[in-house]
């Protein structure tokens, strides 16, 4: 990778930020399929333990985002935690949903004992890696979004045909911007080398 390469992907994990305040829709040069194509690149190359590719993924958008997000509202007892779901629902114009398929992790398991109780966290892991790398994208794409976990609410709602054994592990909210995002703020954590 080339200097020039590396300072671009470093622009863009600096650039990725939280954005909650989204407007329905999409920026007019993107397509749904330009974030599908974008997404389904992410889940096939992100490196997974073993090369067990446990993450799966589906995009919501329409009345199936809809739909599932009323759900999560309703499904949510305490007025003041409708909010974010409600938002979602309202302003997002879709979300990725991302699971690990435990069949995976559970044949990892079974075939690699000594490292059994291993494999969930590994997939937590791949899974994380895939989230951010999806977040930091759809932003390079002219997009804002915020990462949410209402993972087992989702999961209730989701149709039928997602299969049982897939876990929700996140959802990504996506849509066009109606803020700019403030100053980040960084704390000292310097990197050390150790010779």
């Amino acid at each position: 990778m080339s200097a020039a390469a590396n300072a671009s992907l470093l622009k863009a994990i600096a650039s990725r930020r939280t954005i909650y305040q989204l407007k329905p829709e999409l920026p007019a040069s993107l397509t749904i399929n330009d974030i599908q194509a974008t997404v389904q690149a992410i889940i096939k190359d992100t490196p997974t333990a073993f090369n067990s590719q446990p993450n799966r993924a589906l995009i919501l958008t329409g009345e199936t985002h809809k739909k599932v997000w009323n759900s999560v509202t309703d499904s949510i007892e305490a007025e003041a935690g409708k909010k974010r779901p409600a938002s979602v629902r309202d302003e997002a114009y879709g979300s990725v949903i991302f699971f690990t398929d435990d069949k995976t992790t559970e044949k990892l398991q079974a075939d690699f004992p000594a490292w059994a109780a291993a494999f969930p966290q590994f997939a937590d892991h791949t899974s994380g890696a895939a989230q951010i790398i999806s977040w930091t994208a759809l932003e390079q794409l002219g997009l804002g979004a915020h990462l949410q976990h209402y993972n087992g609410y989702v999961k209730a709602a989701l149709p039928d045909k997602i299969p049982a054994e897939w876990s929700v592990v996140g959802q990504l909210c996506f849509g066009t911007p109606a803020e700019t995002t403030g100053e980040k703020t960084y704390i000292t954590n310097q990197v050390e080398i150790l010779n």
